[in-house]
């Protein structure tokens, strides 16, 4: 009988089995190449998206809150001019105003923040970073607040001694 390690011939060549073996490898590391590549393409587009969505959610809600704002000095400019007229005595005059608003606790499902000073509303988020400024127009003067996003109050506060310098006040409700 002839050993099988002496052989000689066709089958003593034959490397196939090594090509299937390495064909296989390559494929498995092709496809988790491509997959990679993948994954890291649809995670750019999805944060890009959420960045969009977020901005604009947050354009939203400055854009309500100023235009808010602006009807809110409206009211005290209109509460006002009863204090000024000559046949009321200022002292018992009762000038309020106050606008509830509700804006959303979150945009796009993240919390943000309200900064409002006498000419802006900031609005901003802090994952991902997105600040979006929106000016308004108030005759009365806007006292300077910072508060969480949600359902908001502003309300007129008078000077009880001069009809003139009242200012409005943003605050959570």
């Amino acid at each position: 009988m002839r050993d099988p390690a002496q052989q000689s011939g066709p089958l003593r060549s034959d490397d196939r089995a090594v090509s299937t073996t390495v064909g296989y490898v390559l494929t498995l590391a092709i496809g988790a190449v491509l997959l990679s590549g993948v994954v890291i393409g649809v995670g750019g587009v999805v944060d890009s998206q959420t960045d969009r969505a977020v901005r604009g959610d947050l354009t939203v809600v400055g854009e309500k809150l100023a235009a808010e704002i602006e009807g809110a000095d409206r009211l005290a400019r209109l509460a006002e001019a009863g204090r000024t007229d000559p046949d009321l005595d200022p002292g018992n005059a009762n000038a309020t105003a106050a606008v509830d608003v509700d804006l959303p606790g979150r945009t796009a499902g993240i919390p943000y923040t309200i900064e409002v000073t006498n000419e802006t509303v900031v609005v901003r988020t802090s994952r991902p970073e997105v600040i979006v400024r929106v000016p308004h127009r108030s005759h009365t003067t806007v006292d300077r607040a910072t508060t969480r996003g949600g359902p908001v109050r502003i309300a007129y506060d008078p000077d009880r001694t001069d009809p003139n310098n009242g200012s409005l006040v943003v605050r959570e409700r």
